[in-house]
């Protein structure tokens, strides 16, 4: 089965013009360059001249009599001995030249214009252009600046320093050439290179902080990062925002995860309190892709493709790019963005040695947190290398309280009312490694051979205590009979490993620019620890006090609901899940750049990947049963306690199991247990598969500069193709186990996707931006799996859905950007996105066939959703304010988002907003950054959102807006080593979940979390 998602409709028509246009315009180029060179005609026509010592001047003013060009020239240029000439019949240019070689003079033509220069011999030899390579730095500490603009004055030639202040500059004209660069946040700087023919020509270029005009706001640390940030952000070809590793710093952020939520636009799913799955302009990470120096991470989590953030340490970080538009040699997949996380490397000319360690505490546990880390890094003419170890020890806490509902009957009359309580509390020690390495060898001043490697380690063991209080029958509004507490310890852990090694070379040849990549990832998701001891108490009687809706109470009329000798099972579960996705790819890109006027070139670029993955899941559940009798809780007690849970709302102490006790009894008297093979079949076979894919992409794109003009324009093609081997799952109507049936399904999806990004540079700081692209979003690995489970009793059915397309989608941006002299940003946007074939999770009745009236659970293409918005954000320095006022500074985003998509439904057709999609989002903080302190004051936000889509309206459960404040703060005690301190969720913002008519579901409370620490850095200047 092929899907092909080509351009046959209006939108791809426009969008395959816009590369028409690059090439067309080159051409037009190209023609008009030819024109004029056919039209120099003037020095080219015979004239006769007969002068006898009369003066330069006065022969070029003859010239330009008979053949109508005009001469432009200076004293420097005006010969002082006389001249003679007696000529007939010969070219102006025959007449000249000679005249202008013995007096080292050179004619620069252009149509009827002649200007006469002063030259070194060398170029009147017609040397070859040589090139010219170097580092822009910082003059106060040598610390290299990455992204500067560096360019020859006098011509379009100019280059952009990468992320190690590196630059080329090539097809360099012979002799003296003046380089002028420009860097926000410092002094523009001019220097002139004498360039030797056929050579290439060293250069560093030491820049001076803009210091003096910030009134004492340096260029170091915190901002220093901020400058590097908006010089990225600036000179891209692309809408992004970049966060710096100084200024993750700033923030009391310990992982990606954490730090991405300060970004405009960017909203992250929760997980016990700590961000996890990043949501950009609305749409969820599994419409989008996370990169490691380019390279495409996999999957952290079962099923998906997501990874999640909270397994990689900021501390690892040197940069997080997010991509809001694509071009031609990014990876498609980014219909939300493209998040391209940037590892720590070696810089030239500097040592690179920091150590890191603070101390913290969660104040909901009353534990203790660590962290740690080591990095060094140097550089020396053709070897760089850098190793960095870091480590982090934290506990995390979580009360949770859940409701359900069900409809009574009381007096009568049916009515909606709770039927479910349960009472969830986690304690979590997470421990995090980050390992990395670099090892790179320059072999030229143009070349470059690497290998580099990073592991992530991400460790979580969960105790969890829960109660829950099950409702048989009410008697009136306030009185319940047949109340069942179900108590349980379950013990369980995670492991997500994420490992990518990549070898790779960089290199200019002849004016070409090449580079080559070939990386392994892999990414483990493994949960062996899953102890779930559950006991039941049946059979009570208790009085309700719902006057506080969110934590409704029990008084037991019978019983003690503390009593663990009550509490009986005769089963026991445990379970054991894997999921490892690996995959191997490739990478080639290629450019040059191509003169086309003193104003004007055109830079082409082709290049494509490869990609094969592997991707399995096993998801082992077991139920063992009791062959005879049942067991008490008294032998099987944990002493989980939390006695003010919930805020002081409950004692979630006594009558709780531990898990580990269970598993041992178990596996101390297996003969005692049999196999519930209903449950383990159930539970393990439709969530078990394994798959490859393969994907092959190609690309051209062209970048051409109209003066302040870029327009930045190709298509990208990319076919993926795949394999799944899945289980379809058969049970009777009694709902006992029938059979599992392997089945295996092969297919693929391709496209072109073709963008434009536009970039017009007003002035060197203000720029307006626009884009239509064209992008993708690839189903998760566990809805492309051929597996059903099929419940007859029930009528009830789930299944993958190998028939899935990829979702595609037309994007149009617009934005404005403005980077202060402050060190500072205003820009403002707006964004549309028309999304097709929008994959989400359908519940719907089937017509016909043999499963007739089953109702089906299945991921599904749905109609076109649409999502629209505008972006607004300020970051300024207040450097207008008087004396000790201009340390103070605001950093602000906004961005409201509005989407809408049609769901069939059981019941009727609706149109709702997209799930997950936060409508509004924002940041806002207030800092002061002077005498080498650095303080944050920082809220982060978002609105009321679907978390989760129902049959019907009232039960979509609707995730309440959240708000969490946060601060930061830092104090230089030298140069070497600063202090620094953080606490997070200073005003204790919760995740509360209701349901579409107002019922409250789901209460989660976090309390706060403390550090502080140091850095020392022995070898910083």
């Amino acid at each position: 089965m092929k899907k092909n998602n080509g351009l046959f409709n209006p939108k791809g028509i426009f969008m395959r013009i816009s590369l028409i246009f690059c090439v067309l315009s080159t051409l037009c180029l190209t023609l008009s360059s030819a024109a004029v060179v056919k039209a120099q005609y003037g020095l080219d026509k015979k004239i006769d001249i007969n002068l006898k010592n009369t003066s330069f001047p006065e022969l070029l003013k003859e010239i330009e009599r008979k053949t109508g060009v005009s001469f432009v020239y200076t004293n420097k240029e005006t010969v002082t001995t006389k001249v003679s000439v007696n000529d007939q019949s010969k070219t102006a240019r025959a007449i000249l030249t000679p005249l202008l070689k013995q007096h080292d003079l050179q004619a620069v033509e252009n149509g009827l214009l002649v200007v006469l220069r002063k030259v070194e011999a060398k170029v009147l030899a017609q040397e070859k252009p040589g090139s010219i390579v170097g580092y822009v730095k910082d003059e106060a500490n040598n610390q290299i600046l990455p992204y500067a603009t560096v360019m020859v004055k006098g011509t379009n030639q100019r280059a952009i320093s990468d992320m190690n202040g590196y630059f080329v500059l090539n097809n360099i004209n012979a002799g003296k050439a003046v380089l002028r660069v420009t860097y926000l946040g410092f002094k523009a700087f001019e220097t002139t290179v004498n360039v030797v023919s056929g050579k290439t020509n060293n250069a560093d270029l030491k820049l001076t902080s803009a210091s003096n005009d910030m009134k004492g706001i340096t260029i170091t640390g915190i901002r220093r990062g901020e400058s590097v940030a908006l010089n990225n952000m600036r000179n891209a070809d692309n809408v992004k925002y970049v966060l710096s590793e100084e200024q993750i710093e700033r923030f009391p952020d310990a992982t990606v995860g954490e730090a991405m939520q300060r970004v405009p636009g960017i909203a992250m799913d929760y997980s016990y309190g700590l961000p996890r799955n990043i949501i950009i302009r609305g749409l969820d990470q599994s419409m989008g892709s996370v990169t490691l120096n380019g390279n495409r991470l996999p999957s952290t989590q079962t099923n998906s493709r997501d990874i999640d953030l909270n397994g990689i340490l900021s501390s690892t970080v040197e940069a997080i790019e997010v991509n809001k538009t694509l071009t031609p040699d990014m990876e498609a997949d980014g219909t939300s963005g493209s998040v391209n996380i940037i590892s720590k490397t070696p810089k030239i000319g500097m040592k690179q040695f920091q150590v890191k360690g603070s101390f913290g505490n969660n104040f909901l546990l009353g534990k203790q947190n660590f962290d740690g880390a080591f990095n060094y890094g140097e550089r020396k003419n053709k070897l760089g290398y850098l190793i960095g170890v870091n480590y982090s020890n934290t506990n995390r806490g979580e009360d949770r309280v859940q409701k359900d509902y069900d409809t009574y009957e009381i007096n009568g009359v049916e009515k909606l009312k709770l039927s479910n309580l349960e009472l969830e509390g986690s304690d979590l020690n997470r421990e995090n490694i980050g390992l990395q390495g670099e090892l790179s060898f320059f072999p030229t001043e143009k070349s470059q051979v690497y290998v580099r490697g990073n592991y992530n380690k991400f460790y979580e063991l969960q105790t969890r205590g829960t109660k829950s209080f099950s409702i048989g029958n009410y008697t009136s509004e306030t009185a319940v009979t047949g109340v069942n507490i179900g108590s349980s310890g379950t013990p369980r852990d995670y492991n997500r490993d994420l490992f990518s090694v990549s070898a790779g070379a960089k290199t200019t040849v002849n004016n070409w620019i090449g580079n080559i990549d070939v990386t392994y990832a892999s990414g483990l998701y493994d949960q062996p620890t899953y102890y779930d001891g559950f006991f039941n108490y049946s059979g009570l009687t208790a009085n309700m006090d719902m006057s506080n809706p969110r934590a409704p109470q029990f008084a037991f009329t019978n019983g003690d609901p503390n009593d663990a000798s009550k509490y009986l099972t005769s089963n026991y579960v445990n379970r054991h899940q894997i999921a490892n996705d690996k995959d191997i790819q490739g990478s080639l890109n290629i450019e040059r750049t191509f003169d086309l006027s003193d104003k004007n070139k055109f830079k082409f670029k082709f290049g494509g990947r490869m990609k094969y993955k592997e991707d399995d899941h096993t998801r082992s559940y077991y139920q063992y049963k009791l062959k005879t009798g049942t067991l008490t809780m008294s032998n099987f007690l944990s002493d989980y306690s939390r006695e003010k849970y919930f805020d002081g709302n409950y004692n979630l102490s006594g009558a709780i199991a531990n898990g580990y006790l269970m598993e041992e009894y178990y596996q101390n008297n297996l003969n005692l247990f049999s196999n519930d093979e209903n449950y383990i079949r159930q539970n393990t076979d439709p969530d078990s598969y394994n798959g490859k894919e393969n994907m092959q992409a190609g690309y051209v794109m062209g970048k051409l500069t109209l003066n302040k003009l870029d327009i930045i324009t190709g298509v990208r093609y990319e076919n993926t193709a795949f394999e799944y081997n899945g289980n379809i799952v058969n049970f009777s109507n009694t709902g006992a186990y029938v059979s599992t049936n392997k089945v295996a399904v092969k297919s693929n999806f391709n496209g072109f996707f073709p963008s434009l990004n536009l970039k017009y540079a007003v002035s060197p700081r203000t720029n307006f931006r626009a884009a239509v692209t064209k992008s993708l979003s690839r189903p998760g690995y566990y809805d492309l799996v051929p597996w059903e489970e099929i419940e007859p009793r029930r009528k009830r059915m789930k299944k993958g859905n190998p028939d899935l397309d990829q979702a595609t989608s037309i994007n149009y941006d617009l934005l404005f950007e403005h980077y202060l002299k402050s060190l500072g940003l205003i820009s403002g946007g707006v964004f549309y996105k028309n999304v097709d074939n929008y994959i989400y999770e359908s519940v719907y009745l089937q017509q016909g066939g043999q499963f007739d009236q089953y109702q089906v659970t299945q991921t599904v293409n749905g109609a076109n959703a649409h999502v629209w918005g505008y972006e607004l954000a300020w970051q300024q320095q207040l450097t207008f304010l008087p004396g000790f006022l201009n340390g103070f500074g605001i950093y602000a985003n906004y961005t409201k988002i509005q989407s809408k998509f049609k769901v069939p439904g059981i019941v009727s057709e609706r149109t709702v907003r997209l799930p997950s999609m936060r409508p509004k989002v924002g940041n806002a903080s207030l800092s002061y950054e002077k005498y080498g302190f650095s303080g944050r004051l920082s809220l982060n936000f978002y609105d009321t959102f679907i978390d989760e889509l129902a049959d019907v309206q009232a039960n979509d459960l609707m995730e309440k807006g959240r708000v969490q404040l946060d601060f930061s703060a830092s104090q230089k005690i030298n140069k070497k080593f600063t202090i620094f301190m953080g606490i997070s969720n200073i005003n204790n913002a919760q995740t509360i979940l209701d349901f579409g008519d107002g019922r409250p579901n789901d209460h989660k409370y976090y309390s706060r979390w403390a550090n502080l620490g140091f850095k020392y850095n022995p070898f910083y200047k």
